[in-house]
């Protein structure tokens, strides 16, 4: 498995090259997806889920300018899911998609160790939720207009649904990692690059949470190695969270690489000095929250992009 922070939603995608659908139809050799020279001024849908699999799934769409790689927030969008088992697709469903914006963000450590957060922009992307009921090959149709009035052309970009998720499932039993503790460290910074770290995530493993008999909230996230620089933000919510549920849920978080040997310049990839809840949880990329019940089930998960009410709404049922 190659892991690798996934670099959707940076400033400017132009080098991004996606297969788009116009009306259906296929090519001289009978596929089904047409690569189609697009006219200057269209606004590109960009799938940016990944590890789709049947059944219920988070499902998000980014909006983008084709010249410049802009990211269109503010649009009114409406998606139709196709099954592409023909030349023109079986229309499957419909959804009303729910535009999220948050600041990108990241920590920087300078050479005197102060660490600080620095914005860098807004980003977004429509969310909704996907109920796939066969694998294969998959369409959606993404038409709308932007809040100044331009309407989107109909483009149709594909992604595949698989049998099952690469990753954990919704249901699956929690890994029950073993990760290095605030107690195993002489400074809290080196297992923890937020800007503000708070030990008591850092005092319960995985292991022992999510077998606790309360429900476990864990963000895997990395606010100063996160290419996105999505982590800071998805960090900051969590945190949030915490100061908000921490009476009645566990929270712990770890992160994806082992950061002093980062810092240390001891890997010459982020991906040998991953930590082993990447491999456990069977991660291909970050950030990622998980949300566990009191069995120790896996009950949502949420990857890239996520909203405090996205997280409060999944706890909200664990707790209520």
């Amino acid at each position: 498995m190659r892991f690798t922070t996934r670099n959707i939603l940076l400033p400017l995608l132009g080098a991004l090259v996606i297969g788009i659908a116009a009306c259906g139809g296929s090519d001289d050799d009978g596929d089904r997806v047409v690569l189609t020279p697009l006219p200057d001024g269209v606004l590109l849908p960009i799938v940016i889920s990944s590890d789709l699999a049947i059944g219920e799934n988070r499902f998000l769409i980014g909006l983008q300018v084709q010249e410049t790689g802009e990211l269109v927030l503010d649009a009114d969008l409406d998606f139709a899911f196709f099954l592409l088992d023909s030349d023109e697709g079986t229309l499957k469903f419909e959804r009303d998609p729910e535009p999220i914006v948050i600041t990108r963000s990241y920590t920087h450590t300078h050479e005197d160790g102060l660490v600080e957060t620095h914005e860098a922009g807004e980003v977004g992307a429509y969310r909704t939720t996907a109920d796939f009921d066969v694998a294969g090959p998959w369409g959606v149709e993404v038409t709308g207009t932007t809040a100044d009035g331009q309407t989107l052309e109909p483009l149709r970009p594909t992604f595949s649904v698989n049998e099952e998720p690469f990753g954990l499932a919704v249901g699956d039993p929690a890994p029950l990692t073993e990760q290095v503790l605030v107690s195993d460290v002489d400074d809290i910074r080196e297992i923890d690059s937020s800007e503000n770290p708070i030990a008591e995530q850092h005092n319960m493993t995985v292991a022992d949470a999510v077998t606790s008999g309360l429900p476990t909230v864990i963000a895997i996230a990395t606010p100063a190695f996160c290419e996105t620089e999505i982590c800071g933000p998805t960090k900051v919510f969590f945190d949030d969270l915490y100061n908000e549920y921490s009476d009645v849920a566990n929270f712990v978080h770890v992160e994806p690489y082992q950061v002093q040997a980062v810092r240390d310049g001891k890997c010459a990839t982020l991906f040998e000095c991953r930590n082993p809840i990447i491999d456990e949880w069977r991660l291909q990329s970050e950030p990622w929250v998980f949300i566990v019940d009191a069995d120790g089930n896996i009950a949502a998960k949420f990857d890239g992009m996520v909203t405090f009410d996205e997280m409060a709404d999944a706890l909200e049922e664990l707790i209520a």
